[in-house]
């Protein structure tokens, strides 16, 4: 989430954001690791399969989205989709503000928590499979339509080059990636393990990035690693990562070529 950093990595006052009458707020696959409490309005939130959307639950005031993702450490994309049935407001809060106070919890706590979230895990996911098969049952009784998203940016697959560094290091430094994928929250990246051996690549890991859009608008700002994977394309690590800063000018440069 863009602006809820500063340069020297310390959390700023918390933001609250506007969306209105279906605008999606999170998409499914994306990068992502901000927590949103709701404090007006409704929210659907929603799995996609074979182009249909299967419903897991609406969600109200008081309600959190992202909080499960933070409780297991989870590094994968984003395993759902949520978009405001009306007009609503959300706070979006940084895990690094939440982090050190969960830290301090007694383990007796942390382990009570654990374990429900292990259990609910479990239920969503037969929620999910159980929604999938009566989806299934209406279409072969009649055919629906998918719908029709009204979100306006996309993930979009690309080949591009940047350059980037770890942040508070050298300007002098600058190791070469390939961008394999972009989107509004972050990107995947490439990069050769032989070419960086001194580098530490691990999740919460933050990167000054520079790179050229295909469409010639050039890029800066900075993201931190939230997963890494080493089999994807073999004797290369592909990272997964979540944008944490980037001026109102970068992200507008960024929604116009993420645009259908």
């Amino acid at each position: 989430m863009v602006n809820n950093m500063n340069t020297k990595g310390k959390a700023n006052p918390t933001v609250r954001l506007q969306y209105k009458k279906g605008d999606l707020i999170i998409k499914q696959g994306d990068y992502g690791i901000s927590i949103y409490k709701i404090t007006r309005g409704k929210v659907i939130i929603f799995n996609e399969s074979e182009n249909k959307e299967i419903h897991l639950g609406t969600l109200g005031p008081g309600n959190l989205i992202g909080e499960m993702r933070f409780l297991s450490d989870s590094t994968e994309v984003c395993s759902f989709s949520a978009r405001a049935v009306e007009n609503s407001e959300l706070e979006v809060w940084h895990p690094a503000t939440l982090a050190k106070e969960y830290e301090l919890m007694p383990p007796v706590l942390k382990y009570m928590i654990n374990q429900t979230l292990k259990r609910l895990i479990r239920m969503n996911k037969v929620i999910s499979k159980l929604s999938i098969g009566k989806e299934q049952k209406k279409e072969q009784i009649k055919h629906v339509e998918p719908v029709t998203s009204k979100r306006s940016y996309y993930r979009k697959l690309l080949d591009q080059d940047c350059f980037y560094r770890p942040c508070n290091s050298s300007t002098n430094i600058s190791l070469s990636g390939k961008v394999k994928d972009l989107s509004l929250n972050g990107l995947g990246m490439v990069t050769d393990m032989n070419s960086s051996v001194n580098i530490s690549y691990k999740p919460g890991k933050k990167f000054h990035f520079e790179m050229t859009l295909p469409n010639g608008k050039e890029l800066v700002f900075i993201a931190q690693i939230v997963s890494v994977n080493k089999e994807k394309y073999p004797g290369s690590l592909f990272l997964g990562m979540a944008f944490v800063e980037m001026t109102a000018a970068v992200k507008k440069k960024l929604g116009f070529y993420l645009m259908p």
